[in-house]
């Protein structure tokens, strides 16, 4: 067998490879930056520095136990802050992440009174690059400006990966039979 031939099975699953889609990864964004989930934060200027958010990110809602609570409400209880039909609502600890599932709108209050001097949250999740492979992710600390504010995850492209290592697998076993 010539060496011309020895290679166009490799070939073949080198071109599969490389026409499979990137992994995508989700992003893990820390609402308010360093600042955190607190008073006195321009969070729509923050919104408008991170976007776009897309389905599969993760927001991390950094707090002072005891003197803010993170509530997911719809757009009235966001306009009005008022948490009296809220969604979720959650006060524990120091912080909490929340991953938006779906594309759509999410509004988010502090229901400590801080709402009505602007701690509150509106994010529109698009489908997009996160969405394609991550229903779960973990992190890893890295910078997307001067902040520690987001960070790309590796798990999130767990399972675009395995298509990747049952070709390179294939690709292997075909070397081998050469």
């Amino acid at each position: 067998m010539s060496c011309r031939s020895k290679m166009l099975p490799l070939m073949a699953v080198v071109a599969v490879v490389a026409l499979l889609p990137a992994a995508a990864v989700a992003t893990n964004y820390t609402v308010g930056d360093e600042k955190g989930w607190n008073p006195d934060v321009d969070y729509t200027a923050w919104v408008k520095k991170h976007r776009p958010f897309y389905k599969g990110d993760w927001l991390l809602f950094e707090y002072q136990n005891g003197r803010s609570d993170v509530v997911q409400v719809d757009e009235v209880g966001y306009d009005n802050c008022d948490k009296a039909n809220a969604m979720s609502s959650y006060s524990k600890g120091h912080s909490y992440a929340f991953q938006l599932k779906e594309a759509k709108d999410y509004y988010f209050i502090c229901s400590y009174g801080y709402c009505y001097n602007g701690m509150k949250l509106a994010v529109t999740a698009k489908k997009g690059p996160a969405s394609a492979g991550s229903s779960s992710s973990s992190s890893s600390s890295s910078s997307k400006s001067d902040t520690a504010s987001s960070s790309k995850s590796a798990a999130a492209s767990s399972s675009l990966a395995k298509p990747h290592a049952a070709l390179l697998a294939v690709a292997f076993l075909f070397l081998r039979m050469l």
